[in-house]
This record gives C-alpha cells, structure tokens and sequence, in this order.
C-alpha cells in the first residue's frame, strides 16, 4: 500500500498541470463528491427557508387584504398573533372598541396587542391602553398596576414610561389619593422622563395642591 502511494506521489510531482488537476480529482474523488454533497444540501435548504418564508409573506398579506374586504380582522389577528402585524391589528381593535366605551373588550384587545408587539413604543402604547380601559372597567388596581408597570419597563421609550406614570397619577388623583398621586409626579418631574410628560406631570401638581 506505502509502495503504491509513493508510485503515485512520484507519478504526480512529474506530471504536467492538466494531469495533476485530473490525478488529484482521482485520488480525493470520494471526499469531494462527500463535500459536494453537504454543499447541496445546504443550498437546497436555504432555498426552500428562502421560498417558504416568500410564500408565507405573500399568504399572510393576501390573508391580511382579505381581512380587510370581509370585516374579519380579529380572526386574522388572532391567527397571526406572533407576528407584529397580528398585533397592530389587535392594536386597532382595541382603540375601535376603547372610542365606543366597551372598556372589556378594550383591555383584551390591548391585552393581545400588547403580548403580541414585546417591548417597543407600540407595545407599550397596548400596555397603557390596556391599563386604562381596565381602570374605566371598574378594575381599577388592575390597570394602575399596569400602568405603574409601564412606568418601569426600561424597555419602553421615556416618552411611554413618562405617560404611564403620569396616567397612574392621574388615576390616582381622580379616586382621591393625593399624596400618592403628588408623590408619583415628583417621582415622573424629576426621573428619567420624556419632557413632554414633565410638564405635564407639573401642571396636575399644581391643580392638586390648588385642590387641597
């Protein structure tokens, strides 16, 4: 066998180019095709990831229209609920159902919207309507839990944590707890808060204080 390897090493270093190209593809023919083979496989899966996530977009936006035409959005939403698009639509439903005073089924649309969007500015826009349509629902610990929940998600923009806080204090304020709702706005004045929710949260400092 050594003798026979060595044959063919001599063989190869006196051969011209075009020999040694077709002698090396004849002593690694076999782990070659094996590497070919591999290489095929991959492709071939990374087209079919590639033309099914294609084909998915394109049923999911067909589904979508459709949705649309026929007034069937919650069912699609529902169906679609692990992509972002499930929940804006679940968002919508929510603020559709908030504008005609149903506050219960509000808070499960924003519930939804809210799982289905994490924890981003549309996300946290679920979280806060969720906590207010449950406080207009007669369940008012729920929502100003949520709410105070948003105010300390440092996943959220300054801008949704300042009005979760301030929202929380309003509420807080409108049952007639001023000195939790006084302390939660000098918590929002001078935290980590948008401007915007800043200003607000003096201006309903004074008409407390005024109140008192």
């Amino acid at each position: 066998m050594e003798e026979s390897n060595e044959s063919l090493d001599d063989a190869f270093k006196s051969a011209d180019f075009s020999d040694k190209v077709w002698m090396f593809f004849t002593r690694y023919a076999r782990p070659i095709r094996s590497a070919g083979v591999v290489i095929c496989l991959i492709s071939c899966l990374v087209l079919i990831i590639m033309v099914g996530r294609s084909m998915c977009k394109k049923s999911m936006k067909a589904a979508y229209w459709e949705a649309i035409r026929t007034n069937t959005r919650e069912r699609f939403a529902r169906k679609y609920i692990s992509n972002p698009l499930g929940g804006t639509i679940f968002l919508e439903l929510g603020d559709e159902a908030y504008q005609k005073k149903e506050y219960q089924q509000a808070a499960d649309y924003y519930h939804h919207a809210r799982i289905s969007l994490g924890g981003n500015i549309l996300g946290g826009r679920a979280a806060i309507g969720e906590g207010v349509a449950l406080i207009k629902s007669g369940l008012r610990a729920d929502g100003e839990g949520l709410l105070a929940a948003v105010r300390d998600e440092k996943s959220y923009p300054a801008s949704i944590r300042g009005q979760g806080g301030y929202l929380l204090a309003h509420s807080l304020y409108g049952s007639g707890e001023f000195d939790k709702a006084k302390n939660m706005l000098n918590q929002l004045i001078n935290g980590n808060f948008s401007d915007s929710w800043k200003t607000e949260g003096k201006t309903l400092l004074q008409e407390i204080e005024a109140a008192q």
